[in-house]
């Protein structure tokens, strides 16, 4: 045993998420999400013409860096939250009103 540690391209694409035209599918489907209610409320097609692709875009830089970065910001805002008055206990989460 030389204590090389051998890497196989294999290793990358079965580690990651499925993806749909660059995102995530979690990505995808909170991207179409957003952009269906903004149709509705407004009733203009204008804005799922605009806003569907430009926020994919943005998605899709993101998901070059790290393929799972919404699946992590979801898991870090579900464990870790933090309450408001947190400067008043000294940097720590207390619920406590007073």
């Amino acid at each position: 045993m030389s204590g090389t540690v051998g890497t196989n391209p294999l290793f990358l694409g079965l580690t990651r998420p499925p993806m749909l035209l660059g995102v995530s599918y979690t990505f995808a489907a909170i991207n179409g999400l957003i952009s269906l209610l903004a149709f509705v409320i407004t009733s203009k097609f204008f804005y799922i013409l605009v806003l569907l692709p430009s926020t994919h875009m943005v998605g899709w830089f993101i998901c070059l860096k790290e393929p799972r970065a919404l699946e992590l910001m979801i898991a870090k805002f579900a464990k870790c939250n933090v309450c408001r008055n947190r400067s008043f206990h000294g940097g720590t989460n207390s619920y406590d009103q007073y």
